[in-house]
């Protein structure tokens, strides 16, 4: 068969055959690489002998007992992972168009904005787009986080941690978290208190995961140990031992709806507020949909109307659709 500009067979190579070929070429044996890609030894070693047929060059020195990649073998493996990679992502992308096209949202927020600014967000979009399938997932962050990361939703509404890696993260609100306590103690007749003089008071910690993190962050930049009175997980448990005249609290502002009894009292942190930058949150190798990002700019009218009504003076505030994290 004539050679012709190094090929030496008319067939072409496959995104399997490079994928096959990558794994190889990070494997010790054939054996290791067949075993990491879930075939046999005989069928990965006639798919490198296929593609260094259609090459017209050897790809590994089989002369030693170890895969060595030969000069050759070492330039295609430096860019069968990426042309891999790039076609996986491609691939996905196409996908993602495909389900949009059909009108189905799927999204990831946290459970204080699933129930204070999911459900005027949602009204908001339904208007403009009634044939939009969308399913709303309240989770914990750590759990959403993932399932953006594996596309399992398009995107998501979370606090920003420190690891971002595979995330775009764009700012959508900053929420400030207030001190709850009864109308009757010593906080209430203050305006703002510090966390000096919440350290003399029974201190509830109230909340699980990126909440707790950043309440108890802020103490030890306080430079101030607290042992708290009791450490509850969920919210409207807190706001009973606190009603109950068992201590104060701490809330992120977006929970502030949830303070309805007469007995409570939000309270501001002097000077320097303790808050949580919300973001809108979706992998950086993903287009978002028309669709998707309109629902986006629902909740941020959603978030604009919140702080309206609720935020505190001068504090929690939505953030423009022009900030970038």
């Amino acid at each position: 068969m004539e050679k012709k500009d190094g090929i030496v067979s008319n067939e072409s190579l496959t995104i399997r055959q490079l994928e096959v070929f990558a794994m190889a070429s990070r494997s010790l044996t054939f054996s290791e690489a067949a075993r990491r890609l879930g075939i046999s030894q005989p069928s990965l070693s006639n798919t490198i002998a296929r593609i260094e047929n259609v090459l017209g060059l050897s790809l590994f020195d089989r002369t030693t007992r170890s895969l060595v990649l030969t000069r050759e073998g070492a330039r295609l493996s430096a860019m069968a992972d990426d042309l891999v990679r790039d076609f996986r992502a491609t691939l996905g992308s196409i996908h993602d168009t495909a389900k949009d096209r059909r009108g189905r949202l799927s999204l990831a927020v946290l459970p204080s904005v699933a129930t204070s600014i999911a459900p005027d967000a949602l009204c908001m979009f339904f208007e403009n787009h009634p044939q939009v399938d969308v399913a709303l997932h309240d989770t914990a962050q750590e759990k959403g986080l993932g399932w953006i990361v594996d596309r399992a939703v398009d995107f998501g509404i979370f606090s920003k941690p420190a690891d971002t890696t595979d995330l775009h993260f764009d700012p959508i609100y900053e929420d400030e978290f207030q001190i709850i306590c009864r109308s009757d103690s010593t906080l209430a007749a203050k305006p703002v208190a510090t966390w000096k003089e919440i350290a003399q008071q029974s201190f509830i910690l109230t909340g699980s995961g990126p909440i707790r993190r950043t309440v108890e962050a802020s103490w030890l930049r306080a430079n101030l140990t607290i042992k708290p009175r009791f450490e509850i997980e969920h919210i409207l448990t807190g706001l009973g031992l606190v009603s109950a005249g068992l201590g104060v609290t701490l809330l992120p502002g977006l929970y502030l709806p949830k303070v309805v009894d007469e007995n409570l009292r939000p309270i501001r942190f002097d000077r320097v507020p303790l808050s949580r930058q919300i973001s809108v949150v979706r992998r950086t190798d993903r287009v978002l949909s028309q669709p998707a990002q309109a629902l986006i700019e629902c909740f941020r009218e959603s978030f604009a109307r919140f702080k309206s009504k609720h935020g505190a003076p001068g504090r929690s505030r939505p953030i423009s659709s022009r900030s970038k994290s």
